[in-house]
């Protein structure tokens, strides 16, 4: 395979998107439903593709991709207990280390190769006005596809 990198289509992108957020919902260990948009509701999660690449192609069409995405977490922290807020996303984290992908079909002729997390939550903007905080980890799926 020649090595190039260019942009994964539009189509592919947001069927990856909705794989893993269906499949993160079935998983069960985020206590709150995964959104593919974002919400204002507090104590809601939600899932954003922050772009796909093929990074390897032969002539015959079949591919090696890498799609990463934020999971985000919006929600209401006291002082007190601003250290446990972003534990959803770090349980989610150790999850995917722990398990892999079981159980998560992103299409017909594509092949999981991992999922990794690239960023631990971090703080997206500080409290607001209201003592809301939004968490985000970012994770990175890499997988092989065959051509048709």
């Amino acid at each position: 395979m020649a090595d190039t990198i260019r942009p994964l289509d539009a189509t592919d992108q947001t069927q990856i998107m909705i794989a893993l957020q269906e499949w993160i919902n079935g998983i069960d260990v985020l206590p709150e439903h995964l959104y593919l948009e974002y919400t204002d509701q507090l104590n809601t999660f939600y899932i954003k593709c922050n772009g796909g690449a093929i990074t390897e192609e032969d002539i015959c069409g079949n591919f090696s991709a890498e799609v990463q995405f934020s999971i985000y977490y919006y929600t209401n922290a006291e002082p007190d207990d601003a250290g446990e807020v972003p534990r959803p996303l770090n349980d989610l984290s150790a999850w995917f280390k722990k398990n892999g992908t079981p159980g998560l079909n992103i299409g017909d002729r594509r092949t999981i190769d991992k999922l990794t997390t690239l960023k631990i939550p971090t703080d997206l903007n500080g409290q607001d006005e209201s003592g809301n905080v939004e968490f985000f980890s970012i994770f990175s799926l890499e997988y092989d596809e065959e051509a048709e």
